[in-house]
């Protein structure tokens, strides 16, 4: 595998869902030897401000530091470049411009896995960040594909979203079981119950709590289809 191409991971949003980013890629690589893995780089790059603060409530913006960890990476070598947070992709055209590494979009790449590998499902669920919700990251991509997209209602995205992740018994502050587990496998059933046929896990944290869960419906990890298709393509 001489001809493996390098990839470089932008990290930090937050740190735990990188650590489990990385193993994942690790995990999913078709790797015998040490020199059959892909030469990766990560920049835990913990100076991004919040996302969803900074795109939808007017805080500090983000792009500044995705800006840098893109310079770091592509003055690294890398080929390609995978940003370990969802909300992110609102600026991946944006960060493009600015990187000779192509920029994967995971939010493209789950969208057209769902519609090529579940063709007699119309209606997904999305459970991802108040910031990609509200700017319809998702619902976007999959209304290109003819799909129809099931949300949670702004007091179901507070309960069943930003409190488990971002309260001090959320997975940000490292907690993964009971009460995180718990409202986000309501999350789930939630969407189900409003028709949901599929849900798309589209934040980098969820599949910290959901790797390990039995659900009525299919839960499709965003974040292994855009590992995926970055192994794809830098083993050629």
């Amino acid at each position: 595998m001489h001809n493996k191409k390098k990839l470089g991971i932008i990290g930090g949003m937050g740190s735990i869902a990188t650590a489990y980013f990385f193993d994942r890629l690790v995990a999913l690589t078709p790797a015998i030897i040490d020199q059959e893995y892909i030469e990766t780089v990560v920049h835990n790059n913990t100076a991004i401000p919040d996302r969803t603060a900074g795109i939808l409530m007017g805080k500090t913006s983000p792009i500044d530091e995705l800006n840098r960890s893109v310079a770091l990476l592509n003055d690294f070598g890398a080929d390609y470049i995978l940003m370990a947070c969802i909300t992110s992709h609102y600026f991946v055209e944006e960060l493009q411009m600015n990187s000779k590494a192509a920029i994967i979009n995971i939010i493209k790449e789950t969208v057209t896995m769902v519609s090529k590998a579940y063709p007699d499902i119309g209606k997904i669920g999305v459970i991802a960040s108040t910031g990609a919700v509200k700017l319809e990251l998702f619902q976007k991509a999959l209304a290109a594909h003819d799909l129809e997209s099931v949300i949670l209602s702004d007091n179901e995205q507070r309960t069943y979203f930003t409190e488990p992740i971002y309260d001090p018994w959320g997975i940000k502050a490292g907690f993964i079981t009971g009460k995180p587990k718990e409202r986000l496998c309501r999350a789930v059933n939630i969407l189900r119950e409003k028709g949901a046929e599929l849900v798309i896990a589209g934040c980098s944290e969820l599949p910290l709590v959901l790797k390990d869960t039995t659900t009525e419906i299919p839960v499709i990890d965003a974040i292994d289809i855009g590992l995926l298709r970055a192994i794809r393509l830098c083993l050629n």
